[in-house]
């Protein structure tokens, strides 16, 4: 589920993704979280998820270019990110 929190103990706390300064600041938490690389991957997922369901279901322009915004910071992440084959 995209809300839920499976393992509340492995938690990185203080994520957002409500504009882009919020997600910018939650992808430096991630970063600084000292959580394993796939831990890391899992969280920056769940959040880009969040932002780009929450852009496509806000009826208010601004919120939804503004989750928008988040939702490509936290994609820039991940794509950054990604262990190479």
């Amino acid at each position: 589920d995209l809300y839920t929190d499976e393992n509340p103990k492995g938690t990185i706390h203080g994520l957002g993704f409500t504009d882009a300064k919020t997600a910018r600041k939650s992808v430096s938490k991630i970063r600084n979280s000292g959580r394993t690389h796939a831990h890391k991957i899992q969280a920056a997922i769940a959040m880009s998820q969040r932002a780009k369901v929450a852009s496509q279901r806000a009826k208010d322009p601004v919120k939804k270019k503004n989750l928008g915004q988040a939702h490509k910071i936290y994609q820039s992440y991940i794509d950054t990110n990604k262990k190479k084959d």
